[in-house]
């Protein structure tokens, strides 16, 4: 009843009325008359009641669906800000075909930048970026980058069959290394000719979904889940791994996708768990996936059920009275025809009251607050919850009270006058109206008002609170920093560019700094991550505290923030805005017992001077933090112009070294080994010299670390030992050949295998081959170290340890490790004859290889006074200019000759 109009409430007082008169006349007429009455209002109201649960269900699943497939959609377009930033990179540097794309793919300085740019993005696994057939090129993960070939990936066959094809969603399959559920979202890359050259992958762990909908999701028959348009199934929490990856095409997304409405709601069994669901669909606007938020029908609709049986209840026993009383009346009448008219209508009343009363019991139980007023504006009925949301008093509640009267008392308790506006006011014309009121107490009601045939409205008030904080927090989450809440690097974007906007039309300054922790690593070694997360937070504290209104912090990634200084004054602004942040940052921090010092190294750079937009000035200040920190940390540097000149060189100085490999710009030097005693040549270590065509002879100290830093030094370093290898093995006489080994080629599984090829290929004995290492290898981990080497070992090949003395090295290390040669290090041979110290040190490591039995070879002899004692000490052989420079092996033809051979 709580939906009946006007209207119909006249002819159910009218039917009630013609039913009393036939009352006397016929009793049993009568009661199927009013059980008639009785089930009509009951259905009416039944059906109403359905109706509006339905639509308040569907209206609460859309609206969740449209915030989750936003954020979705943003963390995707997040992920291709960094892939269309690698991808404009490409096209700065003039990558046109295969080759160029290649070199510009597989830079470690790439590597670095991927690692960053995910840093911020905990959504993303991982960028990968493939070439036209398939092969890795660089990989954000690790360093070097293994050789992996991905063209059987249904990713890589589609991009690269359909030319028009740019963008390319996969299937969702197991990551190999953590078994998580992952998305390859791909990117094309393009020559300017149009040109395939391959692809730029990002890497979307579906966890990282799934745990923000365990966050939010209401209820736990709350289903949420993201298909792709084809009917793939990729995320869905509650998770069921049977189910992902798995075309459903009769899944409610795939249904509405064929009827061309990617939008909307319905209501159908589900085909993963074989329920009965209510389902809102919304397709992401940017990507090929459509998100699902569903509840059971039975837990959606369960108030409905309960107040549908409270009024079938309510009206089965008021029919049952009505039969009873019907009988009862007619057996009066037989007896007591005299009855006057004061009686029954006294029996009406009571009826009426009853009636009331058991349809005020499913009024009260609804969710909503309900009020219903005739065309007179005067209220009809208001439900218990309506009169709870805002305290109505008793006075109010009443029928015939005015809407005015009841407006008045509830927008006295509104924060905005304007939406009283809109409160319990008839809706205009015949269509329904809808607002959101905001509380004093900081509830917010959505109310929606609706006519009612022949005259009058209805509303509902229902409490949105919690749904809307859910959804702020969502928001407020796409823009900043999961762990220190600072804006993250989307949002941070964003304000720089609103603020350089409005910067350029005044011509004011800005400043662009870019802040590094000093010894953040450390941090997470000695107490965890735990404390190193502990240490960001008040990092951001601080960075708060500090940076006042003029000012804008985010976290980029990692332990990097930047910060925007405006409000400029003088030319020394940005120096001194830097320099407080440094003392901020310097003084020490409190993590749980303990009291860490880091400190930090702060890029500036200038706008307009050093830049006019964010990609700019965030590059001009990286530059600046890496020449901060590499002149001592803790300090400040100003972005320079020569800064971007000796970046660019250095990018086109690694282009030249790796075209170099396997040409004649690259040759071997060699230096003869020569025993102290004798003087007679043991052998030669290889040495490595570039010849640039332009730039001429490049010293090994500029090239070897680029080299390092690139990852060139693998294939560098297998062309050194099979060149040095291949010619060793051309000598008449049995001499010893040492060549040197970075860590990166110790960090490849397959070493120990590539020694023994290369000996196989070449035909050179074994235990005339030398590899040498440095110390800093144990570092790292020792007990792979160890092994690796023991592995080289078995097939004959001596290990000697370089520039002993100068790293790391322990007696426990030269105890854990047998070891052919110590090699003192020329630091050390230079101090002989000068000072006291070096010499006693060389002494000593003579000494110590003696003790050991391990033969001791001394580099960089240049004098008589060195040989000589080398000599007294009996060291075993030594290197050096005295004994012959670093030169082509046909200036050493003499010696690796036999006499017959050189005749």
């Amino acid at each position: 009843m709580s939906e009946l109009s006007p209207a119909q409430m006249r002819v159910f007082r009218s039917v009630l009325g013609d039913a009393s008169t036939r009352l006397r006349r016929s009793p049993i007429t009568s009661c199927g008359i009013l059980a008639a009455v009785i089930a009509f209002a009951a259905v009416a109201t039944v059906v109403n009641l359905h109706h509006q649960s339905t639509r308040d269900v569907t209206r609460g699943l859309t609206s969740l669906a449209t915030i989750l497939a936003d954020q979705a959609d943003r963390s995707l377009q997040a992920m291709e800000l960094a892939q269309e930033e690698v991808i404009r990179e490409f096209h700065e540097a003039h990558v046109t075909d295969a080759v160029t794309y290649a070199a510009a793919a597989s830079g470690h300085n790439l590597h670095q930048e991927l690692k960053t740019r995910i840093a911020s993005l905990p959504q993303v696994n991982a960028i990968t970026i493939l070439d036209h057939r398939g092969k890795l090129l660089n990989f954000s993960r690790y360093w070097p980058i293994p050789e992996v070939d991905l063209s059987d990936r249904d990713y890589f066959q589609a991009l690269a069959s359909d030319p028009s094809l740019q963008r390319f969603v996969s299937q969702p399959v197991r990551n190999r290394g953590n078994g998580v559920w992952t998305i390859y979202v791909a990117r094309k890359v393009s020559a300017p000719d149009g040109a395939f050259l391959g692809m730029i992958l990002g890497a979307v762990e579906l966890n990282y979904f799934e745990d923000l909908y365990r966050r939010i999701v209401p209820a736990e028959d709350y289903v949420i889940g993201v298909f792709r348009r084809d009917g793939v199934l990729l995320v869905r929490y509650p998770r069921r791994d049977d189910a992902t990856g798995n075309v459903f095409p009769r899944s409610s997304a795939t249904l509405l996708a064929a009827e061309g409405t990617p939008n909307g709601t319905m209501r159908l069994v589900s085909p993963i768990d074989g329920r009965d669901r209510v389902v809102a669909v919304q397709a992401l606007n940017n990507y090929p996936m459509m998100l699902i938020v569903s509840r059971t029908a039975e837990a959606a609709l369960a108030p409905f059920r309960q107040q549908a049986a409270a009024v079938i209840v309510s009206a089965t026993l008021l029919a049952a009275c009505l039969i009873g009383l019907s009988f009862s009346v007619a057996r009066r009448l037989r007896d007591r025809e005299h009855q006057g008219r004061a009686d029954e209508r006294s029996r009406a009343e009571r009826e009426s009251r009853r009636q009331h009363a058991a349809f005020g019991v499913a009024l009260d139980n609804m969710a909503q607050g309900l009020c219903l007023f005739d065309d007179r504006r005067h209220l009809v009925i208001m439900n218990a919850r309506f009169a709870e949301l805002y305290t109505i008093p008793d006075h109010l509640r009443g029928q015939g009270v005015t809407a005015e009267a009841i407006r008045g008392y509830v927008a006295s308790r509104l924060v905005a006058v304007r939406d009283g506006a809109n409160l319990l006011v008839e809706p205009p014309g015949d269509k329904r109206a809808w607002t959101v009121a905001e509380l004093d107490d900081g509830r917010a009601i959505d109310i929606v008002r609706a006519p009612v045939p022949g005259g009058g409205w209805v509303c509902t008030h229902e409490d949105i609170t919690e749904r809307r904080r859910a959804e702020e927090q969502l928001r407020f989450l796409a823009g900043h920093d999961a762990l220190t809440a600072l804006p993250n690097r989307r949002l941070f974007q964003e304000t720089v560019e609103r603020e350089l906007a409005a910067l350029a039309a005044t011509e004011g300054e800005a400043a662009l700094l870019c802040v590094d922790l000093d010894g953040f690593k450390q941090i997470n070694d000695v107490f965890g991550h735990p404390a190193g997360d502990t240490l960001l937070i008040e990092v951001a504290n601080r960075l708060r505290r500090k940076i006042g209104v003029r000012y804008a912090a985010a976290r980029l990634g990692g332990d990097e923030f930047a910060v925007l200084a405006t409000g400029l004054t003088s030319a020394d602004a940005p120096g001194d805005a830097a320099r407080a942040l440094i003392d901020s940052l310097t003084a020490s921090f409190q993590l749980d017992e303990a009291r860490v010092d880091v400190g930090c190294s702060v890029g500036v750079a200038v706008f307009p001077r050093d830049g006019d937009t964010y990609t700019q000035l965030l590059k001009a200040a990286d530059m600046a933090l890496y020449r901060a920190k590499s002149e001592g940390k803790g300090t400040f540097s100003y972005f320079e112009p020569a800064m971007d000149s000796a970046a660019r060189d250095r990018h086109q100085l690694a282009r030249d070294l790796r075209a170099a490999i396997g040409t004649d710009q690259l040759q071997l030097h060699y230096q003869p080994q020569v025993e102290v005693a004798a003087g007679d040549v043991t052998g030669f270590e290889a040495l490595l010299r570039w010849n640039h065509p332009i730039r001429g002879t490049i010293p090994p100290a500029q090239f070897i670390p680029l080299a390092e830093e690139t990852g060139l030094i693998l294939p560098l370093g297998e062309w050194v030992v099979r060149a040095a290898c291949d010619e060793a093995a051309g000598w008449a006489r049995p001499l010893g050949i040492a060549v040197n080994l970075s860590i990166a080629q110790f960090r490849q599984s397959d070493l120990p295998e590539f020694v023994r090829s290369v000996l196989a290929e070449t035909g050179l004995d074994p235990r005339r081959l030398e590899l040498e290492i440095t110390e800093s290898l144990f570092l790292e981990d020792t007990t792979r170290a160890r092994r690796v080497l023991q592995n080289i070992k078995t097939h004959g090949v001596r290990i000697a340890i370089d520039d002993f003395g100068t790293g790391y090295s322990s007696l426990l290390t030269l105890q854990s490790f047998a070891f052919d040669r110590l090699k003192i290090d020329r630091t050390f041979i230079g101090q002989i004859g000068i000072t006291h110290k070096g010499m006693t040190i060389v002494k000593a490591i003579i000494a110590l290889g003696q003790s050991l039995g391990m033969p001791v070879i001394a580099e960089g002899i240049e004098t008589q006074e060195q040989l000589a004692f080398l000599r007294d000490h009996r060291c075993t052989e030594m290197q050096g200019y005295l004994t012959g420079r670093p030169r082509p092996i046909e200036s050493y033809r003499d010696i690796v000759m036999t006499a017959e051979e050189m005749a």
